[in-house]
């Protein structure tokens, strides 16, 4: 029998226990208690017995869900199988416990009944003795289907109130999966050995030596690895060097459920987190603040400049990384070496990697050169060292005198006036003396007066900013250029005092390079921002340090080729 013969004789008063009938049952529990299977499991045996238990009807399968919400049915596999089979005609009749059981919200219940009723299957609800052969039932259906999704969006507000509540009673939710700490009645307790990973951690990145895919393998030599045996991957050394919880802090609220229905997830950005400090009896530190804020400090920074500049981690797997650039495109150079040449690696424009000659003819330059050329000029440097220091002492001074106190008054009146001068002419408006064009004219004059007097404030602050990080680097810096400017720190060198450098081509022969190679020697951590700054030659307050210096190629395969011609600029002297 199809759907409709079936539904004249139930709406002729027949009971649907008396047809001959297919039948199967679906059951569905939403968590995986021991308490909610053991009702799964009583579930299938009384529906079994009851389906058999009707000499008219055959019993032909069970379809299961066990732990899943039933909000949505992408997740629920026993579902979408029943659906699949009722459409290929195995079965005419599904029984199930309740309205709630077989879905909650209004969308999908409707969408599904209609596929079943083209598939010439009903579906009986026990609780309600509902069942979609009678016509009479859809309203009351429709009703029922309403409720249970408004009960499904009242749980989720229930839960994401006792979210928020345990956060606010400090309670630390989340997963107990987490290195060096062990959960225990809402709180974390310190796993000693883990601890250990993570203090070492937190001490070789706050270096500054280390990006995160070095940072594995060094780890690896103290005989730190993964559960699997494992060099620890960049994203987990992220999360943990990340993770407040380590230096004793409680953070909660990173994400949120937007869509009870469709459980959609999206993030919550760092501002609007709940963080604070906790009592050490909830979260007791494994690393001290000023350690980890030291740590984050450089990830912010590292990560900032990757997504500027799609650096290698964070622009630190090789001393040059993030620091060469192509004069004709102002791209960056990366490093290469071939799959032959791995005792020969090469720098070169990205351009010029992913489409070669045709898209960028700006010279290669062998390693080798590079470290040689930057070996010359850090031997120069160490000769100055006296000078330099001079200075660097003379600049402090200079900054460290430096009040900006004035300008930011003046430029703070300026925009009190401005602010004023809106709020008058919105009066002359209202008392129609003038018009609303004119306004618009009047107001977009204003803002445009606003814009720069609020960056202007903003470069005062910024510079202040930069004031207090020389006060604090000055003597690390100093006692660095004294005693540390040496031959074996030429790595070293090159992270910490090379800002750029920009390759060119001389009489456009590309085996004739020209480096504008850029120090900055203050001791300041600079962001960087996609392209070179020096792109159009040396910024205000660079002198030329080094002209012209001619330097032979010791790469062997282009000796009787390349030669190079180098500038230094020097920012501090």
């Amino acid at each position: 029998m199809n759907f409709l013969e079936i539904s004249k004789l139930v709406m002729n008063g027949e009971k649907i226990v008396n047809l001959p009938l297919r039948v199967c049952f679906y059951a569905r529990v939403s968590t995986e208690s021991d308490n909610q299977l053991n009702s799964l499991e009583n579930q299938q045996s009384y529906y079994e017995n009851y389906i058999k238990s009707k000499p008219n009807w055959k019993y032909v399968n069970a379809y299961i869900d066990e732990g899943i919400s039933g909000v949505r049915v992408e997740k629920r596999f026993g579902f979408k199988k029943m659906i699949d089979d009722a459409k290929k005609g195995k079965f005419d009749l599904i029984i199930t416990k309740e309205v709630s059981r077989f879905a909650r919200d209004l969308e999908d219940s409707i969408h599904y009944i209609r596929i079943l009723k083209n598939a010439n299957v009903g579906i009986y609800f026990e609780n309600q003795n509902l069942n979609t052969f009678d016509a009479n039932s859809e309203l009351i259906l429709n009703i029922m289907f309403n409720l249970a999704q408004d009960e499904s969006r009242k749980l989720s507000g229930r839960v994401k109130f006792g979210h928020m509540e345990a956060i606010k009673k400090g309670h630390v939710l989340g997963s107990s999966n987490i290195i060096g700490y062990r959960k225990e009645n809402c709180k974390l307790v310190i796993v000693p050995n883990e601890a250990k990973l993570v203090r070492k951690i937190f001490e070789l990145y706050a270096s500054g030596d280390y990006g995160l895919y070095k940072l594995s393998k060094v780890l690896a030599t103290f005989n730190f690895y993964n559960k699997n045996g494992n060099y620890y991957d960049k994203d987990t050394l992220k999360r943990i060097i990340s993770n407040p919880k380590y230096k004793g802090f409680y953070r909660g609220k990173t994400s949120e459920v937007i869509d009870y229905r469709t459980k959609k997830r999206i993030k919550i950005s760092e501002d609007k987190q709940i963080i604070y400090k906790t009592h050490e009896n909830i979260i007791p530190p494994i690393v001290s603040e000023e350690l980890w804020n030291k740590a984050n400090e450089i990830l912010k920074l590292r990560t900032k400049n990757y997504q500027n500049n799609n650096y290698f981690n964070g622009g630190l797997k090789y001393a040059f990384s993030s620091k060469i650039y192509c004069k004709d495109h102002n791209t960056n150079f990366q490093r290469s070496h071939g799959s032959k040449k791995k005792n020969r690696p090469v720098w070169c424009c990205s351009l010029y990697l992913k489409y070669r000659l045709m898209a960028c003819e700006t010279p290669i330059i062998a390693e080798i050169d590079l470290y040689n050329i930057m070996d010359s000029i850090i031997k120069c440097i160490s000769l100055n060292k006296t000078k330099i220091v001079n200075d660097l002492n003379m600049l402090y001074k200079d900054f460290e005198n430096l009040n900006q106190d004035d300008d930011l008054n003046f430029i703070e009146d300026n925009i009190k006036k401005i602010e004023d001068k809106k709020t008058m002419v919105l009066d002359l408006v209202f008392n129609k003396e003038l018009t609303k064009d004119e306004l618009k004219i009047q107001f977009k004059r204003y803002e445009k007066e606003l814009n720069i007097l609020i960056k202007q404030r903003e470069d005062i602050l910024k510079e202040r900013e930069n004031i207090l990080d020389l006060k604090k680097n000055k003597l690390d810096i100093i006692k660095y250029v004294l005693n540390e400017l040496d031959y074996n720190l030429l790595e070293d060198f090159i992270k910490k005092f090379v800002d750029e450098i920009i390759v060119s081509k001389i009489d456009n022969d590309r085996y004739k390079i020209h480096l504008d190679i850029y120090l900055n020697l203050n001791g300041l951590v600079k962001e960087k921002n996609k392209g070179a700054k020096h792109i159009n030659g040396p910024l205000d307050k660079e002198i030329l340090y080094i002209e012209n210096k001619i330097y032979e190629t010791k790469e062997n395969k282009r000796r009787n080729k390349n030669y190079f011609t180098y500038n230094v600029y020097i920012e501090t002297l």
